[in-house]
Parts: structure tokens; sequence; C-alpha cells
């Protein structure tokens, strides 16, 4: 079982900045097609020569390509903003701060007409950020906000978790009696995915107050979240379920589960990001029974929408929240 996502699992190390954390798409394409798009349009950290000259430029940075989420948010991205006339440079850092940071100064000697961030790390990019506006170069905001930035669009944190967590509670409080113990998989080295995990727990003591975290270590790929989550299920072999902030390390915990016997009716594992992988799970009536969509389409009409107005000096609204949505057995068909 626990080969069962392997492949999944290189697509999906590092995938937490979840921030990202990721979400069900309407938008063809799949990792493969957005690493022949990265490298048609990425090159030396954005240092990309345009294949009509004189053409609007737009540079994207984001966390990981190997998300995901983010596959899905570029794609969408591109399409969209090519249809206002722009050309989309995709910068995947791979989650490396230097990485973003020499993209977006790369970004600023082209010139480009906005930028895109995504940070790495909110504190560490912003002198970056400033450097763009300095050069009249408006910059907008993706999930982490930016004190520097113009405006910034994406899901709340906090309320993403949240999601998650209200599922995770109320099917505890209708199945256990609001009673049991739960395991965590966070990611505890980026501020942003702390608030996850605490709308996490929030939410499932919202509805089961009573239940005990008896495990909270980090793990945000399948290969790490299995071996952690044998480790909780070995420590605590009466736990009720395992919970993470984002698909990449449920999926691991579903293994796990399954490989230790857990029955679906007793035993439940759920995400964030809404991935195929996790749909399907989902779909199957089993273990794995929540996750929660991001909708990164909406996500970049948006984004696309903001930047376009910041360009041609129209109105905008400088906050832009994505509402999340829950994804369980009952809207489960929407996704398939």
């Amino acid at each position: 079982m626990k080969s069962k996502y392997a492949i999944y699992s290189i697509l999906c190390i590092l995938s937490i900045m979840m921030l990202a954390a990721c979400g069900n798409n309407d938008v063809d394409g799949d990792a493969n097609q957005a690493e022949n798009n990265q490298e048609e349009t990425v090159e030396n950290n954005g240092e990309v020569a345009s294949d009509a000259e004189g053409s609007m430029k737009v540079g994207m940075t984001v966390l990981d390509l190997s998300n995901p989420f983010f596959v899905q948010l570029t794609t969408a991205v591109e399409e969209l903003a090519a249809e206002e006339g722009y050309e989309v440079i995709i910068n995947d850092p791979r989650d490396d701060v230097n990485s973003q940071i020499e993209a977006i100064q790369n970004f600023v000697a082209q010139d480009v007409d906005a930028i895109i961030v995504t940070a790495t790390d909110q504190n560490a990019i912003n002198d970056a950020v400033q450097e763009a506006k300095d050069a009249g170069i408006p910059v907008l905001a993706h999930t982490t906000k930016l004190e520097n930035a113009d405006a910034w669009i994406g899901a709340d944190e906090y309320g993403m978790g949240l999601a998650l967590g209200e599922q995770a509670g109320q099917w505890i409080k209708e199945v256990h009696d609001g009673q049991g113990g739960v395991g965590i998989l966070n990611f505890d080295q980026i501020e942003q995915v702390i608030q996850r995990k605490e709308g996490i727990i929030d939410g499932i003591r919202q509805y089961s107050p009573d239940v005990e975290v008896v495990g909270d270590q980090q793990a945000g790929d399948p290969n790490t979240a299995y071996d952690v989550s044998e480790g909780f299920l070995q420590a605590n072999p009466d736990m009720i379920g395992i919970f993470g902030i984002n698909d990449g390390g449920a999926l691991g915990a579903y293994n796990a589960a399954v490989g230790a016997g857990k029955e679906s009716d007793t035993f439940a594992v759920g995400g964030i990001d809404a991935v195929p992988e996790a749909i399907d799970a989902i779909g199957e009536e089993g273990i794995y029974k929540f996750t929660v969509d991001q909708q990164p389409i909406l996500t970049a009409e948006t984004i696309v929408e903001v930047m376009v107005a910041i360009i041609n000096g129209d109105d905008y609204e400088v906050e832009n929240e994505i509402e999340v949505r829950g994804v369980n057995e009952s809207n489960i068909e929407e996704y398939q």
C-alpha cells in the first residue's frame, strides 16, 4: 500500500505552502503539461526572451510547481492573461526564497508590466517587492499578504483549516459522540500554515470540544506522512482520525490507516487542496472523507481581473478573499 502514491509523492514534496494549500479544477492540463509549459516559459529564474517583441509581459513566481494547486493556478492565469494580451513568465523557485528574490529582480530588469507573487517568506521578499514598486511595477500578492504589494488575492489560511476541521468535528460528533484522539499533520515552519493547522483544531473542537490531539507532527508529502501516521497509530491504536494541512500528507495518512486495518465507519482522514487523488479517494466512500477546495480557477480569474485594472489605472479591490468549500460525500459528485 505504501507505494500506491509513490508517483504522486514526487509531485507533492514541498507542496505545503499550501498554503496553500490546492483545489479541483476546470482547466485542462496536469503536472506534465505544466512542466512542459514551464520549460517553454521559464529559464534562469525568469530570464526569458519573448517570442513576440513588444508584447505585454507579467512575471509570476509561486511556491513550487510540484504542488498540483500551483499547476492549476498558473495554467489558468496564463490562459486568462493571454486573452487580455499578456504573456505570463512563470518562475518556479521550488520553495527557495533566494531563488524567488532573484526571480523578482529579473522581472524588474525585464520591465514587466506587473508581478504576481506567492511568497516563500513574506518578510524576506518585501525588499525585492519594494524594488519592483520603486521601478513603477505593480505587485499582486497571492495567498500571503505582503506589506509592499498593491493588492492581495487568496483564501484565508485559518478559514481554510476551519473548513476541514468543521467537517471532521461534525463527523466525530455523529460517529464518536464527540470523543476520541486525532493526529494532525502540520508544517509549523511557516506562519500561515500554522494558522491553517490552528483552524483545523478549532474547527474540530467547535463540534467536538472533548477531542484530544494525540499526535502533531510535520509531514506534507505522502511518504513522510505515511511514516509519521504509522507512528501515530502504533502509539495510539484507539485514535479515530488523522487530518493534514494538505492532501499530500493526508494521502500518506490514508495509506497508513488502510494498512493498519482501520475501518471507514470508525476512522477518518482529511486534507486540504482537493487534488484529484483526494477527490478519487473520497469518491470511494472509504476512510478518506474530507478535503477543502481553494478554487484555483476563481483565484486565477480574480488575479487577472485585478492585475488588468491596476495596469489600466482603473478602480480595484485591494483585498480579495477567495471563498473555500468543504468537499465530502455530500457534494463529491460536483468534483468527479
